[in-house]
């Protein structure tokens, strides 16, 4: 005879399970309860364990984020079980990404995207896992038209033989340009193109003796004087300015090389113009035409948050080279200035620079959200004069390297030290003669 109705129930630790008058017990904590039913004064008992759920499955939200390359996003993992339960897992997963070059993601479940790309991320609990896919994009900026407006003498700086025009360059949103293209040409099938682009301004040829070997090794040689300062544009900003270099570059690649991808077209740069053949690379897709880049001296607009206000890095020591351990990378006076100029911010190198401000440098900085770094088909090197003082645009450009993935990743990077000043690199004979050698070897066709 069934006597439920009739008895009374007790459990020996109510904490952990408790029962009803009609013998419904329900469990409240994982751990063990005696359940004990009194009738007639006849009683009996039974062991009652409370354990845990089993977990189904795992999901990992969002399922499937798009992001521009170095955004930042939270991801959630969500376990299910047995029960129709669910519960957060975020903190107790194991979480991993199937491409560590595309985006990472710590141990809290925050990604951190790297490179243009797709990655899977994953969520473990114990032997059960939930994935989710990332795309990452880089987003690529219009550049603009160069047209031909006649001859001219060439500057200063110009090599035996160089033939020189005026190029008009027009970008989108910003006041027309002139430069001047200066073209060496080598006697017979030439094996390639090199650009030389000089720092600061722009202003004049850059030289510095390398002409001449590149045209006698039978290279086309390219120098490019402007007729003002390129990133100078009304305080738009340097990296809407970086459209002139950029488009000229492509205008050299179809006008002098004439869109060869059997030759090898390459591009020099020291400071400023080490920056333009960067933002080329990083913003205005020239990774698609340029072979092998060699940058001298930074850039120093990597990072020009950073370099404005140092405390806003928050990173380990700048490990540039075995010669400089620690590089500097914060802005001097003067170099401030110039950024408060190109920007049209105020507060550069200011005790506490406005957040305005620095939401500006950290948009216009080379390396910044949105920004290219893969380049599967492009080399790169690095020069870097390392003789105390050590200059800040090293520890800028460390902040480029450390993000790049050219062909011949990690890239290569050479510093010097004793005959060399500042940013100055290409005083020391040694890093002269290895640049030559480097550009000789490396500007060959990638993109066949």
């Amino acid at each position: 005879m069934d006597v439920t109705s009739q008895t009374a129930w007790t459990s020996s630790v109510p904490g952990v399970a408790t029962i009803n008058t009609t013998g419904l017990a329900t469990g409240l904590a994982l751990g063990t309860s005696t359940i004990t039913g009194t009738s007639l004064g006849v009683s009996s008992s039974s062991s009652l364990t409370v354990t845990s759920a089993a977990l189904v499955s795992v999901a990992v939200t969002p399922a499937n984020p798009s992001l521009t390359t170095l955004a930042s996003q939270q991801m959630t993992a969500t376990g299910t079980y047995g029960d129709g339960s669910t519960r957060d897992l975020t903190a107790s997963a194991a979480w991993s990404s199937s491409a560590v070059s595309i985006a990472t993601i710590s141990n809290t479940g925050l990604v951190t995207t790297v490179a243009a790309g797709t990655s899977t991320i994953a969520a473990t609990v114990g032997s059960i896992n939930g994935t989710a896919s990332l795309t990452v994009s880089a987003l690529t900026l219009p550049t603009g038209t160069a047209s031909l407006v006649g001859s001219v003498t060439c500057p200063v700086g110009a090599t035996t033989g160089e033939v020189c025009t005026t190029v008009t360059v027009s970008c989108p949103g910003l006041p027309d340009i002139r430069a001047t293209v200066g073209v060496a040409q080598p006697t017979g099938t030439p094996k390639g193109t090199i650009i030389l682009h000089a720092g600061g301004s722009g202003n004049q040829f850059l030289n510095d003796g390398f002409p001449a070997p590149y045209v006698s090794d039978g290279f086309n040689l390219v120098q490019i004087a402007w007729a003002s300062d390129w990133a100078s544009a009304g305080g738009i900003g340097v990296k809407s300015a970086a459209c002139r270099p950029s488009t000229l570059f492509q205008y050299v690649f179809t006008t002098v090389h004439l869109s060869s991808r059997s030759a090898g077209f390459c591009g020099q740069g020291s400071s400023g113009g080490g920056a333009a053949l960067a933002y080329s690379l990083a913003d205005f897709g020239l990774g698609d035409y340029f072979d092998y880049v060699v940058i001298a001296a930074g850039p120093g607009l990597s990072r020009m948050d950073y370099g404005c206000d140092g405390a806003l890095y928050h990173g380990p020591l700048l490990n540039l080279c075995p010669l400089v351990t620690n590089a500097p990378y914060i802005y001097t006076t003067r170099a401030a200035q110039q950024f408060n100029t190109w920007e049209k911010t105020t507060t550069c190198e200011s005790p506490n620079p406005s957040q305005s401000d620095i939401s500006r440098w950290t948009a216009d900085s080379i390396v910044t959200e949105g920004a290219n770094f893969s380049y599967p088909k492009t080399s790169m090197s690095w020069f870097t004069c390392a003789t105390p003082p050590v200059n800040e645009s090293s520890g800028q450009g460390k902040f480029l390297i450390d993000q790049v993935v050219p062909k011949n990743y990690p890239p290569d990077v050479n510093c010097y030290s004793g005959v060399c000043r500042g940013e100055v690199v290409w005083t020391d004979p040694n890093a002269f003669n290895d640049t030559i050698s480097e550009m000789l070897a490396n500007c060959v066709p990638n993109h066949q």
